[in-house]
């Protein structure tokens, strides 16, 4: 297995369930790319840059949302 398979089987899993709707599967999106720039297989950036702004929430089941006012996208 290569690194970050795991992340990356788990991210495409979500997509194929979520109906390549990217926005539900953020969470595991960000953790495929942490998982990346952790083992220098991309350079590293602050993961706002990658469109992951700290006004981002994680859900109990470990799933990012965007939060808008009081609202939960």
């Amino acid at each position: 297995m290569h690194l970050c398979d795991l992340d990356k089987k788990e991210y495409l899993n979500c997509l194929k369930t979520a109906g390549n709707k990217s926005e539900i599967c953020r969470g595991f999106s960000k953790k495929y790319l942490q998982c990346r720039m952790e083992k220098n297989l991309m350079a590293k950036q602050d993961l706002a840059e990658l469109g992951f702004k700290e006004s981002n929430a994680e859900s109990p089941a470990g799933k990012t949302t965007e939060r808008i006012g009081d609202q939960e996208q």
